[in-house]
């Protein structure tokens, strides 16, 4: 049998479909956060879930298809916990500190979002951008309507505004501890993690010209 179609772990049996899925979702955004896409290999992503690299196409047609899975289920996750109440900046900031507690909890996503980077190219729409569509459409939205009701008073456009939020976080992550290696500095600790909000706030809130409220006692 050629090696393309073996498996180096034991084949497991599953009862669930949808189970088995999600597990190679969930190892397939492991392999391509680390490797990226080109060197991402199916036969290593079926190994790490117990199966054969040919049940991968039970569930997604082909490399591209199961990429584009993973990126669609990173940006529901991000999407999941946004606030729907409150007012515009209270939403706008939630979502923010969200954004940030989501990627702590999830490192693979600001590696994928820093390789998606460094391969974008001008007037290509990638599969990281039709998936990251639906909640930069979204912020834009809250922008827009906390312009109409006076709550923000924006001194640069959404695009410019959201880049610097997502790159600010992704660097946090996926760029400090090489910054910084010369000094003891876990940017996952619960610390670093509030000093990062606080930061991400205090340039939001200029950035957007949201008016500083009364501290409560």
């Amino acid at each position: 049998m050629s090696s393309e179609f073996s498996a180096t772990r034991p084949v497991r049996r599953r009862s669930s479909g949808q189970q088995t899925r999600a597990e190679i979702l969930a190892a397939a955004e492991r392999h391509f956060a680390e490797r990226g896409f080109e060197a991402a290999r199916l036969e290593d992503i079926a190994a790490d879930v117990g199966i054969r690299r040919a049940a991968i196409f039970y569930y997604f047609g082909d490399k591209h298809e199961l990429y584009a899975a993973v990126l669609d289920e990173v940006f529901a996750g991000a999407l999941a916990a946004v606030p729907r109440d409150g007012t515009v900046v209270e939403r706008l900031e939630a979502s923010l500190t969200g954004w940030i507690d989501y990627v702590a909890r999830r490192p693979t996503v600001a590696r994928l979002i820093l390789r998606e980077a460094a391969s974008a190219q001008p007037d290509v729409v990638s599969p990281f951008v039709r998936a990251g569509s639906t909640p930069v459409a979204w912020l834009r939205a809250m922008i827009d309507e906390g312009v109409a009701s006076g709550e923000l008073k924006p001194l640069t456009d959404p695009h410019r505004f959201i880049s610097l939020m997502g790159a600010t976080t992704v660097f946090h992550f996926a760029a400090m501890p090489w910054l910084t290696h010369d000094v003891p500095f876990d940017p996952w600790s619960r610390t670093e993690v509030e000093k990062l909000k606080r930061e991400i706030l205090l340039v939001a809130r200029s950035m957007l010209g949201i008016e500083s409220r009364p501290r409560t006692r």
